[in-house]
């Protein structure tokens, strides 16, 4: 049993004595022995002025046996900048005699608040972080992109009111447009809701964006969650746009939507009254659903809507077209379980005396296409929905209500996320079986054109892209 214990007490002090001396406690002046990076530069996207940023790390690394003492830690611009860092758990601009030992890592964070800028375009701002050891300078570069905006708090327009393009709008607490009111948003111009803030409108929206300038409404997060995937692709950002049943006559025309949580919302309203025209746009990445229609009219066309976390499109009665519309789930964020388009008191056999209007709703030239099917398991025989030469994933037989369809067709999109979590979903192929398949008779103006301006006139093509061949380059 002595022999034993003694036995383990030499193990115990030749290993503390193996360790020990695998970490040099010595400090190295040589001036070849200095610092390495895990980057050279730290960037940051487009940060809005007076509103903090994330946080940054990079690490610095002693690739020597000996300890290094770092003389010098400093922001180049620290005054200016608006750069803020904190090392090894400590924050200032400016560091001196810090300590890394020989094989060990620090890190370093980095944040930045920037000033206004009192210009209209973002401004390119750049520092850097000073590293001297053993008389020897290194550098880690500062990159960011200073938007000024201008804040909106809970505020509710009473007035017909424009928006413009001059600068982003920072929407805090949601933006009501009170009944009688007319809220008009011109080309070019940016909405950035902060989190759980909603469009809500209870008077009239007007989205005139242009093919050169479409508007842009979105969340605040322009940063990224990992190094390839923005927000930007992530739903749950903001709330999204309700119409309450008071709101008719509605228009989004080009225009980008993206990142809600509750997507686009029509209100019941019991009117054939149109209440919202969505034309030549984007509507993307909802966590819920991507719209939500309850006995109103919805007119469609020349649209993108993909991506949600629920239905893409959830009708419950009402009056719905969608013509040359691409509409497509690949939700990568949650397990879907809706359809992509979900109906309600669609069939004879749904109606209650005396209850809601039947859903009469028309898709004309569409792709419906993703992850999930098409539509509830339900029949539609005798009903007033139809599917007119679109494009649809799933096998089946055209009949009275699905007519010139392509059935379990491949579209060929350029991308649907699986690698590096981006999404393209014109068409990518000149093997897409969209190609050529849309009938002439819903490519009259304006829809003889895609959103991008692509004629239509001798193949008109399925969804809402008109497919561009790809030039090849002359060798």
């Amino acid at each position: 049993m002595k022999a034993t214990t003694f036995a383990l007490i030499l193990l115990s002090i030749l290993t503390g004595t193996c360790l020990t001396s695998c970490i040099d406690d010595d400090f190295t002046t040589n001036p070849s022995h200095v610092l390495a990076f895990s980057t050279d530069t730290v960037a940051f996207d487009t940060v809005f002025t007076t509103i903090g940023t994330s946080t940054r790390s990079f690490r610095i690394y002693n690739r020597n046996k000996k300890s290094l003492n770092i003389s010098s830690i400093k922001l180049a611009d620290a005054e200016h900048s608006g750069f803020h860092i904190n090392v090894d758990g400590m924050s200032g601009d400016n560091f001196t005699n810090v300590e890394i030992r020989g094989k060990d890592s620090l890190y370093v964070f980095v944040e930045a608040n920037i000033d206004p800028t009192n210009q209209g375009n973002p401004i390119f701002i750049v520092d850097s972080i000073v590293f001297v050891t053993n008389g020897v300078q290194q550098d880690v570069k500062l990159t960011a992109y200073g938007q000024d905006v201008i804040i909106k708090r809970g505020e509710i327009f009473t007035t017909d009111t424009h928006l413009t393009d001059e600068r982003p709008y920072l929407i805090y607490d949601s933006l009501v447009v009170a009944p009688g009111a007319t809220l008009q948003i011109e080309p070019g111009a940016r909405l950035h809701f902060h989190h759980r803030a909603s469009l809500l409108v209870q008077g009239k929206l007007q989205v005139e964006g242009s093919m050169e300038a479409p508007v842009q409404i979105r969340g605040d997060r322009l940063d990224r969650l990992f190094a390839d995937l923005p927000y930007d692709n992530l739903g749950g950002q903001w709330g999204g746009i309700r119409f309450y049943p008071e709101s008719f006559g509605n228009k989004i025309s080009y225009a980008y939507v993206r990142g809600m949580t509750s997507g686009i919302v029509l209100d019941s309203c019991a009117s054939e009254e149109p209440r919202l025209e969505i034309a030549n746009s984007r509507i993307r990445n909802s966590s819920g659903n991507l719209i939500t229609s309850a006995y109103s009219r919805l007119n469609c066309w020349n649209s993108e809507l993909s991506d949600a976390g629920g239905a893409i499109l959830s009708l419950t009665g009402g009056i719905a077209d969608f013509t040359h519309c691409t509409i497509v789930n690949y939700y990568f964020y949650d397990i879907i379980t809706s359809p992509i388009v979900n109906m309600s008191y669609c069939a004879p056999a749904d109606t209650i005396s005396g209850g809601p209007a039947l859903l009469r709703a028309r898709f004309n030239n569409s792709i419906l296409y993703g992850n999930t099917s098409e539509i509830p398991s339900i029949d539609l025989t005798g009903s007033h929905v139809y599917f007119r030469s679109c494009l649809l994933r799933s096998n089946g037989e055209d009949d009275d209500n699905f007519i010139n369809t392509v059935w379990n067709g491949q579209p060929f999109f350029k991308a649907t996320g699986e690698e590096h979590y981006y999404y393209d979903y014109r068409i990518g192929s000149d093997k897409s079986d969209a190609i050529g398949k849309g009938n002439p008779d819903f490519a009259i103006f304006p829809l003889d054109k895609d959103m991008y301006g692509n004629l239509r006139s001798t193949s008109v093509d399925i969804g809402a892209y008109q497919y561009i061949p790809q030039e090849i380059p002359e060798e």
